[in-house]
């Protein structure tokens, strides 16, 4: 009984990690904006990715209010230069048109883009 209750303790904690498998985290500075497509460029560590920005993508600007709430954005505070964390999914729109509103040029199809407005170096 022990053994099965440990592999259900250890299924239960590889669960969050199998289901999430396909979102990467981004971090990097914007270098361009298309506004038409709705598609940021992101320059990384990993190089240079284009992001698709969808109507329910969550944007989030960490410590931007009167007293240091979380605001949320819209797609034209997205500007160059900018350092942002990004929640992405790869993007399948060559392969599944089920969303006709996913641009094919777009490499991630964004979840969540964050900013944060604290202090800054200079």
């Amino acid at each position: 009984m022990k053994k099965l209750y440990a592999a259900f303790c250890m299924l239960c904690a590889m669960m969050p990690h199998i289901v999430m498998a396909d979102m990467w985290d981004l971090e990097g500075q914007i270098t361009a904006v298309n506004e038409n497509d709705h598609i940021i460029t992101l320059q990384s560590m990993r190089g240079t990715t284009t992001i698709q920005v969808l109507p329910y993508t969550e944007l989030k600007g960490d410590d931007c209010g009167v007293w240091g709430n979380d605001i949320y954005g819209t797609f034209k505070d997205l500007t160059v230069g900018k350092f942002v964390e990004v929640e992405a999914y790869p993007n399948t729109a060559g392969t599944n048109q089920q969303n006709p509103s996913v641009s094919p040029d777009a490499q991630m199809v964004a979840k969540e883009i964050e900013w944060k407005c604290g202090r800054k170096a200079y």
